[in-house]
């Protein structure tokens, strides 16, 4: 997995027995014409926000040319802090994840994603995270931002699985 650090609970991983089963109903449920509607609304989200990145956010710099649900997005500005951008997105409500390697941030859009001014929303918190992280990066320097600049500046990465196991077992302790 060369998206940075990754340490999972269960044997199946990131994805649970009861997920997989509940998406089986929601599939039964929903149909084949129902999916591919879901499906083309998800894609028209994600390429309204990658545009809307590419054309009002110059410190932000879309990766790659998605062509589904996924945005990935580094910063332009080597002295902002990414991490920080998702802790400020964080605070507002949104969810997205961290990568390393380079690092970066991305989205996955979802069917919740595709209710009406959603991305808007999402463009607009996402601007305004990357001028707080701008005017106050000290704010952005715990959690998520914080486990992922360090360890993106870690020379001997063989330390990295003694750091996964060591949290697994806080976990269960």
């Amino acid at each position: 997995w060369t998206g940075g650090i990754y340490a999972s609970p269960t044997l199946a991983g990131s994805r649970a027995g009861g997920v997989s089963a509940s998406t089986w109903a929601v599939m039964v449920h929903m149909g084949e014409e129902g999916y591919l509607e879901v499906s083309e609304r998800i894609i028209r989200t994600a390429r309204t926000i990658r545009k809307g990145i590419d054309k009002d956010i110059s410190e932000l710099e879309v990766i790659g040319n998605p062509l589904s649900s996924v945005i990935a997005f580094r910063s332009t500005i080597s002295a902002m802090n990414i991490y920080g951008v998702g802790q400020a997105l964080g605070e507002k409500g949104w969810h997205v994840a961290s990568l390393q390697h380079p690092s970066c941030l991305h989205l996955c859009c979802t069917n919740l994603h595709t209710k009406d001014g959603m991305e808007k929303q999402f463009l607009i918190d996402l601007k305004r995270a990357v001028k707080d992280v701008k005017s106050h990066p000290e704010k952005y320097t715990s959690g998520t931002a914080a486990v992922y600049g360090m360890t993106h500046a870690i020379a001997d990465v063989t330390l990295l699985d003694p750091v996964a196991f060591g949290y697994l077992d806080a976990l269960f302790s």
